[in-house]
Protein backbone atom coordinates (compact mmCIF):
# COMPACT_ATOMS: atom_id res chain seq x y z
CA UNK A 1 0.00 0.00 0.00
CA UNK A 2 2.81 2.40 0.93
CA UNK A 3 4.67 1.61 -2.27
CA UNK A 4 1.60 2.36 -4.37
CA UNK A 5 1.12 5.72 -2.55
CA UNK A 6 4.78 6.63 -3.14
CA UNK A 7 4.49 5.70 -6.84
CA UNK A 8 1.40 7.90 -7.19
CA UNK A 9 3.18 10.83 -5.50
CA UNK A 10 6.23 10.30 -7.72
CA UNK A 11 4.05 10.18 -10.84
CA UNK A 12 2.20 13.36 -9.85
CA UNK A 13 5.47 15.19 -9.19
CA UNK A 14 6.83 14.16 -12.62
CA UNK A 15 3.58 15.38 -14.25
CA UNK A 16 3.86 18.68 -12.35
CA UNK A 17 7.45 19.20 -13.47
CA UNK A 18 6.50 18.49 -17.09
CA UNK A 19 3.59 20.97 -16.91
CA UNK A 20 5.90 23.68 -15.60
CA UNK A 21 8.51 22.96 -18.28
CA UNK A 22 6.00 23.02 -21.14
CA UNK A 23 4.45 26.27 -19.88
CA UNK A 24 7.88 27.96 -19.68
CA UNK A 25 9.26 26.80 -23.07
CA UNK A 26 7.59 29.67 -25.03
CA UNK A 27 9.04 32.21 -22.61
CA UNK A 28 12.50 30.69 -22.88
CA UNK A 29 12.31 30.70 -26.69
CA UNK A 30 11.61 34.46 -26.70
CA UNK A 31 14.97 35.22 -25.06
CA UNK A 32 17.57 36.65 -27.42
CA UNK A 33 20.05 34.24 -28.94
CA UNK A 34 22.98 36.61 -28.49
CA UNK A 35 24.85 36.56 -25.21
CA UNK A 36 24.03 39.27 -22.75
CA UNK A 37 26.29 42.29 -22.57
CA UNK A 38 29.41 41.96 -20.53
CA UNK A 39 29.08 43.49 -17.10
CA UNK A 40 32.25 44.82 -15.55
CA UNK A 41 32.67 45.59 -11.90
CA UNK A 42 34.21 48.99 -12.64
CA UNK A 43 31.16 49.95 -14.75
CA UNK A 44 28.83 48.98 -11.90
CA UNK A 45 30.92 50.92 -9.41
CA UNK A 46 30.76 54.03 -11.60
CA UNK A 47 26.97 53.74 -11.95
CA UNK A 48 26.59 53.35 -8.17
CA UNK A 49 28.86 56.33 -7.49
CA UNK A 50 26.77 58.44 -9.84
CA UNK A 51 23.54 57.48 -8.08
CA UNK A 52 24.90 57.80 -4.55
CA UNK A 53 26.52 61.19 -5.08
CA UNK A 54 23.43 62.66 -6.72
CA UNK A 55 21.27 64.94 -4.58
CA UNK A 56 18.22 62.85 -5.41
CA UNK A 57 19.67 59.82 -3.63
CA UNK A 58 20.86 61.87 -0.68
CA UNK A 59 17.61 63.76 -0.13
CA UNK A 60 15.31 60.91 -1.13
CA UNK A 61 16.86 57.91 0.59
CA UNK A 62 19.85 58.65 2.78
CA UNK A 63 18.59 61.70 4.66
CA UNK A 64 15.22 60.28 5.85
CA UNK A 65 16.87 56.96 6.72
CA UNK A 66 19.58 58.72 8.71
CA UNK A 67 17.04 60.88 10.52
CA UNK A 68 14.95 57.83 11.44
CA UNK A 69 18.04 55.97 12.67
CA UNK A 70 19.17 58.93 14.79
CA UNK A 71 15.71 59.27 16.34
CA UNK A 72 15.77 55.60 17.31
CA UNK A 73 19.27 55.96 18.77
CA UNK A 74 18.07 58.98 20.77
CA UNK A 75 15.11 57.03 22.20
CA UNK A 76 17.41 54.13 23.08
CA UNK A 77 19.91 56.43 24.80
CA UNK A 78 17.14 58.14 26.78
CA UNK A 79 15.73 54.79 27.90
CA UNK A 80 19.22 53.65 28.89
CA UNK A 81 19.76 56.88 30.82
CA UNK A 82 16.45 56.42 32.64
CA UNK A 83 17.34 52.82 33.50
CA UNK A 84 20.78 53.80 34.81
CA UNK A 85 19.32 56.67 36.87
CA UNK A 86 16.90 54.22 38.51
CA UNK A 87 19.75 51.81 39.27
CA UNK A 88 21.88 54.56 40.81
CA UNK A 89 18.91 55.68 42.92
CA UNK A 90 18.29 52.11 44.15
CA UNK A 91 21.96 51.65 45.01
CA UNK A 92 22.01 54.96 46.88
CA UNK A 93 18.96 53.99 48.94
CA UNK A 94 20.40 50.54 49.61
CA UNK A 95 23.69 52.09 50.78
CA UNK A 96 21.83 54.51 53.08
CA UNK A 97 19.74 51.65 54.53
CA UNK A 98 22.87 49.60 55.20
CA UNK A 99 24.63 52.55 56.85
CA UNK A 100 21.59 53.20 59.06
CA UNK A 101 21.45 49.53 60.01
CA UNK A 102 25.15 49.56 60.93
CA UNK A 103 24.78 52.67 63.10
CA UNK A 104 21.73 51.17 64.84
CA UNK A 105 23.66 47.97 65.54
CA UNK A 106 26.60 49.97 66.95
CA UNK A 107 24.25 51.98 69.19
CA UNK A 108 22.53 48.79 70.38
CA UNK A 109 25.90 47.14 71.08
CA UNK A 110 27.01 50.12 73.19
CA UNK A 111 23.81 50.02 75.25
CA UNK A 112 24.01 46.28 75.76
CA UNK A 113 27.67 46.32 76.87
CA UNK A 114 27.11 49.18 79.34
CA UNK A 115 24.21 47.42 81.00
CA UNK A 116 26.31 44.38 81.81
CA UNK A 117 27.83 44.39 85.29
CA UNK A 118 31.57 44.68 85.43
Amino acid sequence: MLIIALQIIFGLSIIGILVIIFRKIPIILRYPREPFEEVSISGLVEKLKGKITSNEFFHGVALPGTEKFLRRVKVFVLKLDNFLAKMVNRLRHKRIDIEEEITENENNDDVDSSSLPS
